[in-house]
């Protein structure tokens, strides 16, 4: 299954989709998760929801990964053709100078930043994107106000690594393809639902919980990690299995799933970490919906987040699609 899924996150990571700009990410999805389904259907958000039926009596369970990379929006052109920016979703300016990024056009360019005598004088309002364009009416030509970009680059394997832009979250949809793929008879209705604006509040998850009315929902999402130099509070190691999230700055994990999870990991000798993220998730947003709704995040750990050149393991990315495969084969009566 590794192989399979190694090439699926190269060959997704490698998609142009910033948040509210997800259509071509999801056009392959759909073309990628329709032999494994019974539906698959579009919401007015974005979002793309599959569902595998179940058998009466089962759960309906929602496994939901977001499909958008971070990006920046073009603002206003200068004289000299320079592009200046906003961003959308999580990019940082002193992560992204000197990276190239692709806009919906097809132009490519590099971030650079208006000279500072001090580092922490940089922010986005001196980043600007250099497409080699001379003029303002030239660069207009290629990219037009409101246009936005993402940050591009090759995704390679390095051996179990996978190193790239786009990481963050193709690695989860990835996973949602494996489940779909390898997922025997199962007592469970599944609903996958590949997410729109996860970067930004995050939204589209909210909105597919609520249409989808589960008993559960298993999110899958990229997150620091804790091998990284420099990052104290995090535990987590690339290669050292799928996490566990317990905690971030709007969610708590439901109690009771994440012990019956903790519990099937250590049944089925599937290594699983335990994280407390200092960055949020759609875990807050989903676990809200309705009358509540029993909410566990599932993290494949990633370094250099927001940038060119993110890292992952894919033996984490297997094991969290090994551990959702275990879960859905068994009986998931949590209380």
């Amino acid at each position: 299954m590794s192989e399979k899924l190694r090439d699926r996150v190269r060959e997704l990571a490698a998609l142009w989709g910033p948040s509210g700009r997800e259509q071509r990410v999801q056009d392959a999805l759909r073309a990628m998760i329709t032999p494994y389904v019974d539906e698959v259907r579009a919401d007015r958000f974005g979002n793309l929801l599959a569902v595998r039926k179940g058998k009466e009596g089962g759960r309906r369970v929602l496994l939901s990964a977001h499909m958008d990379t971070p990006g920046a929006i073009a603002l206003n052109v200068s004289d000299k053709g320079l592009i200046y920016l906003a961003p959308v979703g999580g990019l940082k300016a002193h992560q992204v100078v000197g990276q190239r990024v692709v806009w919906s056009s097809g132009a490519i360019g590099v971030l650079q930043y208006e000279h500072t005598d001090e580092p922490k004088e940089l922010s986005f309002k001196k980043l600007f994107c250099d497409i080699g364009a001379t003029s303002k009416d030239e660069a207009l030509e290629r990219v037009a106000l409101g246009d936005m970009c993402t940050l591009a680059g090759p995704v390679e394997a390095w051996g179990d690594l996978i190193v790239g832009p786009g990481l963050d979250n193709r690695l989860g949809c990835a996973v949602l393809l494996e489940v779909a793929e390898h997922l025997a008879d199962s007592e469970h209705t599944v609903l996958f639902a590949f997410t729109a604006q996860g970067e930004v509040a995050p939204r589209g998850a909210a909105v597919a919980a609520f249409g989808a009315e589960p008993d559960l929902a298993l999110l899958v999402d990229s997150a620091l990690s804790g091998d990284q130099p420099g990052v104290r509070q995090v535990a987590t190691r690339l290669s050292g299995g799928p996490a566990l999230r317990l905690k971030d700055s709007g969610y708590v994990a439901h109690h009771g799933l994440a012990e019956h999870i903790a519990a099937v990991a250590e049944a089925e000798q599937i290594p699983l970490q335990r994280s407390v993220s200092p960055t949020d998730s759609a875990g807050w947003t989903v676990a809200r919906v309705g009358s509540g709704v029993p909410t566990v995040v599932i993290d494949i750990p990633v370094r250099y987040r927001g940038t060119g050149g993110e890292m992952a393991s894919i033996r984490d990315a297997h094991g969290a699609a090994d551990l959702l495969l275990k879960l859905l084969g068994g009986s998931l009566e949590i209380g």
